[in-house]
């Protein structure tokens, strides 16, 4: 278990071990999540829609008050670091703790504009 200050001074260092990995596409802090996979997603408080553009655009959600931290990660919760990949075969190629923070590889699509 790593505290929010823990993970991100070790972000830099992890930064250092990917640079150079064709399809690292992020490297951040998230919290995480320890509830079960029976439980219903976490829902933030105070969720509000904005109005609708009229141009046609789509709602926005948007937050209506201040989140702690402990709201996010939950009580005693923790926090790890974050790559975000296109490729697979980039997975093994990422270390899986650093610093004592553990790391967390998520294999995303490529990022393509409109």
């Amino acid at each position: 278990m790593a505290t929010l200050d823990e993970a991100r001074s070790a972000k830099a260092a992890l930064r250092q071990k990917v640079t150079g990995l064709d399809g690292v596409i992020g490297v951040g802090v998230a919290p995480e999540y320890t509830t079960s996979l029976g439980r219903p997603p976490r829902e933030y408080p105070a969720r509000k829609h904005a109005e609708p553009d009229t141009s046609g655009g789509s709602p926005v959600e948007v937050l209506a008050e201040e989140i702690s931290v402990e709201q996010v990660t939950g009580p005693g919760g923790s926090w790890v670091l974050q790559v975000n990949v296109t490729d697979p075969g980039l997975v093994d190629k990422v270390p899986e703790e650093i610093d004592d923070v553990a790391v967390r590889v998520r294999v995303l699509g490529a990022v393509r504009a409109g």
